[in-house]
């Protein structure tokens, strides 16, 4: 997964979040029968704003191993700059967490907008 900055506005839903999964040798990771959740948190902070949710995963392309995060109300409410991970456990094989170690943080830029809802 290359680490990413995605940025959106306070309250928005879309963009969604989309995430492709390879191996290291950049075969793409079959998604099929997989389970994937979502951790995000503002940085600095220990409390998640979004607790190993899979709501609004969605498989987009099992086969190719992608999918997306699909915010839910509430996630995007908050300005601020948050580290998004997402553990995956495939139907083979022993879960793991995206983006690993050493890839560094993958971010999402929440701004503030002009509206309020």
């Amino acid at each position: 997964m290359p680490i990413k900055t995605k940025k959106l506005s306070k309250n928005d839903l879309q963009p969604y979040y989309p995430v492709t999964v390879k191996n290291a040798d950049g075969t793409a990771v079959n998604l099929t029968g997989a389970t994937i959740v979502c951790t995000m948190r503002l940085e600095g902070s220990s409390t998640p704003k979004i607790s190993r949710q899979n709501a609004g995963i969605a498989i987009t392309d099992a086969v190719n191993g992608q999918f997306e995060y699909r915010w839910q109300a509430g996630d995007t409410d908050i300005a601020g700059v948050y580290n998004i991970e997402f553990e995956i456990t495939p139907q083979t094989g022993g879960k793991f967490t995206l983006p690993n170690p050493g890839e560094g943080p993958a971010q999402v830029e929440i701004v503030d907008s002009l509206d309020t809802v």
